[in-house]
């Protein structure tokens, strides 16, 4: 029997809507012997984004950055509490439903069940996260890669091993090896610049393993409209272009105005040639988020009060709460960090815990910034740390602060030793250039080839018909001339005289003629 509607069990259903930072934060910190627990994504588990860019190259494996969300909350593997993969459209405020499709499995069958079904809440936590901004740019949705979820960062890692072998191939000429070894990064941030520097050392250190003579070829472009890495201070700006300068990456202040499979083209009028762009420039709000009757920021982000509640005509609407990129103040609008997104989920799931508990409401959200961090490369960083008094870091010793700092943030030993180990492999045996295409790649791979080879093929044959043809041709004119030469033919009709018979030759021909001469000769003779 089809379930259009989750049960309303006796203890109060808490429903968080995402697995990103905020969410599995909240759904960590919520006490499951108070209530029952449903979290409703697109996907399993949550991913460590700071860790994301070095996955694009090898350096890391794109497990070691994944926490399932079971191991986050352990109790969603047991009911009452549940976790639901499906895509979230609508919630209704009033009726306190959260209006959802479910999907079954893509590639199963041609035909694929598609069902609608509601959760009811009693508390909600909206935290789907946000789109990256493409500011309504012409080919930027369709043709640029982004860097926010592992599936884009497979896409990017697909491409650059793809664009390494086409480079490789004997038929592709010098300057279309410059175009597929030419990346493009848009945006100046932290994880457009740990992108762009990774990329660097790659080609470097690890092109070698494919070709040696394609490392000339290869160059990384950042363009950025405003300042590289504005969120730090001048002389870690500056340390940090100088580090990018020695890796070779070429940064430009420029804005993009259009992207295309093969150019990007930017305001003051270059055209660059490309094989992949990667799109690093901030977040905009999701469909989800502008299809949500509540108040909106000015940058169509979900509005919310200093207790994270969220605002419908400007009044905080019943146990509903948003947290992360979809959600800000309009009075104190927050960075759309990792940081500010994890501690508002913890805040908000002590809050329902005391909610829960019969205490009274806690003292309002205040995010105090603990610092900024930033790698560039596999071999060097930048860090300021504090608030109040600043304590700035560069080298080598920034970047064992950056990666001590994320080994201590990281959910799971799991996590911990993945990471841990991708890195020290990364350091002795080099980055992993692996190629592992899916199933459809593989079977549109041998089928483009397949049809190659049958256009050859049928081009041999078109070329021995045509051979054939000009053979019988050849033959039929030296018959027809020396036909004419003989008497037999005539050269302007090409007729003979009398015409020879078909399938006979040239001597037959002449047999035949000469006895119907005769013929005619004999009744002369007797007269």
């Amino acid at each position: 029997m089809l379930r259009s509607t989750v049960q309303r069990l006796a203890k109060p259903n808490v429903v968080v809507l995402g697995t990103g930072w905020a969410g599995c934060y909240a759904a960590h910190h919520i006490d499951p012997n108070l209530c029952n627990i449903h979290v409703i994504s697109t996907r399993n588990h949550m991913v460590f984004t700071p860790l994301l860019p070095q996955t694009t190259t090898g350096t890391l494996e794109f497990r070691s950055v994944c926490e399932p969300i079971t191991n986050i909350q352990p109790a969603l593997a047991k009911l009452p509490h549940r976790f639901l993969r499906s895509v979230i459209y609508d919630v209704d405020f009033d009726e306190k439903q959260v209006k959802c499709v479910g999907v079954g499995v893509v590639g199963g069958s041609e035909n694929v069940p598609v069902n609608k079904f509601s959760v009811p809440y009693d508390y909600l936590i909206m935290a789907f996260g946000a789109r990256p901004n493409t500011f309504n740019i012409p080919g930027v949705e369709e043709k640029a890669f982004f860097l926010r979820e592992v599936n884009e960062a497979r896409g990017i890692r697909k491409r650059l091993v793809q664009n390494i072998m086409t480079a490789n191939l004997p038929t592709t000429s010098i300057e279309e090896a410059k175009r597929l070894l030419h990346t493009v990064v848009v945006g100046g941030g932290p994880t457009g610049i740990e992108f762009a520097a990774n990329l660097a050392e790659f080609f470097r250190e690890d092109i070698k393993n494919v070709n040696t003579s394609l490392l000339p070829y290869c160059k990384v472009t950042v363009l950025e409209a405003g300042e590289v890495l504005g969120s730090f201070d001048a002389a870690l700006r500056q340390y940090g272009k100088v580090r990018l300068n020695h890796l070779g990456v070429e940064i430009q202040k420029t804005a993009v105005v259009g992207v295309t499979d093969e150019e990007v083209f930017t305001k003051s009028g270059e055209v660059l040639p490309t094989g992949l762009v990667v799109w690093s420039t901030g977040v905009g709000s999701g469909p989800i988020t502008k299809a949500l009757k509540c108040d909106k920021t000015n940058r169509g982000r979900i509005s919310i009060d200093d207790h994270l509640r969220v605002l419908r005509d400007g009044k905080p609407i019943p146990n509903v709460f948003a947290a992360g990129d979809c959600a800000a103040s309009n009075e104190k609008p927050l960075p759309t960090l990792a940081a500010v997104a994890s501690r508002q989920g913890r805040y908000i799931g002590k809050e329902i815990n005391n909610v829960l508990k019969g205490k009274p409401i806690s003292k309002p959200f205040l995010y105090r910034s603990l610092g900024s961090m930033a790698s560039i490369g596999n071999h060097s960083a930048i860090v300021s740390l504090g608030n109040k008094f600043k304590f700035d870091l560069n080298g080598c010793a920034a970047l064992w602060v950056w990666k001590s700092a994320y080994l201590t943030i990281l959910g799971s030993i799991r996590s911990k030793l993945y990471v841990i180990v991708n890195w020290a492999g990364s350091q002795i045996f080099g980055r992993d250039i692996t190629y592992i295409g899916d199933l459809a790649e593989d079977r549109i791979y041998s089928a483009l080839a397949g049809e190659e080879v049958l256009k050859e093929m049928k081009g041999k044959k078109t070329l021995e018909t045509l051979k054939t043809v000009k053979q019988e041709s050849a033959y039929a004119s030296a018959v027809e001339e020396e036909g004419a030469n003989k008497g037999f033919l005539s050269r302007k009709l090409g007729e003979s005289t009398p015409r020879a018979l078909h399938g006979q030759t040239i001597e037959d021909s002449q047999v035949a003629h000469a006895a119907a001469a005769a013929k005619t000769v004999e009744p002369e003779k007797k007269m």
